[in-house]
């Protein structure tokens, strides 16, 4: 059991896209105006204007060409993932804000969501680009794509489906990061025999019963 920290972006307002555009405004803004100030500045022979006039093409032009080619990039990394990835089904475990991404001030919305890989459970983070998890709902399944350390959360995937072991992808008692082995033992409601990770639970498969063992691997 492991968690895979990958980051992308989700079918709302996509990051990528929004620090291009965001950049690209920014490099018009100063080729516009301070190429305007270097016009008016050669016609009146005024240095100050034309200092003017280079320092904010400079700044406008190369902070909003920075954060453009930021943006380009992670653009295209999710459509790469998108289009090539392998397909996932997961749940929305929880959610996490992330301030390193603000829309009119608040931190975008990061889902964690949980899915199968191989039998074991992995985590992904998703950014939506969003504010408000209000779409996301908590236990929601959703479809996401991986490809080379890096995840896409599938546009329109959201929906209510029941999927394999969802129970264990959302028992709070089940942590991918802390279970490193597990021991078999037998569920003490319906005696069925199942695989438990030691220090944590499982929700049986067959009676619904939660399961949980010590450290040492004994039914508690």
């Amino acid at each position: 059991m492991s968690r895979m920290e990958v980051t992308a972006s989700g079918p709302g307002i996509n990051p990528g896209k929004t620090m291009f555009y965001l950049g690209m405004l920014f490099v018009v803004l100063g080729a516009l105006i301070g190429g305007g100030s270097l016009l008016a500045a050669f016609g009146t022979h005024e240095f100050s204007a034309a200092l003017f006039g280079l320092l904010f093409v400079a700044t406008f032009c190369g902070v909003g060409g920075f954060f453009a080619k930021i943006g380009h990039n992670q653009m295209h990394a999710s459509d790469d993932v998108l289009a090539d990835g392998d397909a996932y089904l997961g749940k929305i475990y929880d959610y996490e804000p992330d301030h390193r991404i603000l829309m009119n001030g608040q931190p975008c919305i990061t889902l964690v969501v949980r899915y199968l890989m191989d039998g074991e459970i992995h985590e992904a983070r998703v950014n939506t680009g969003e504010v408000n998890a209000a779409r996301y709902p908590r236990g929601a399944t959703v479809i996401i794509k991986l490809l080379n350390g890096q995840a896409a959360l599938v546009p329109d995937s959201v929906s209510d489906v029941h999927i394999e072991q969802e129970d264990d992808l959302m028992n709070p008692d089940f942590d991918p990061l802390g279970a490193h082995s597990s021991v078999g033992v037998s569920c003490p409601n319906c005696g069925a025999n199942i695989t438990v990770p030691l220090g944590m639970s499982r929700i049986c498969p067959y009676c619904n019963s939660k399961v949980s063992v010590d450290a040492d691997g004994h039914v508690r």
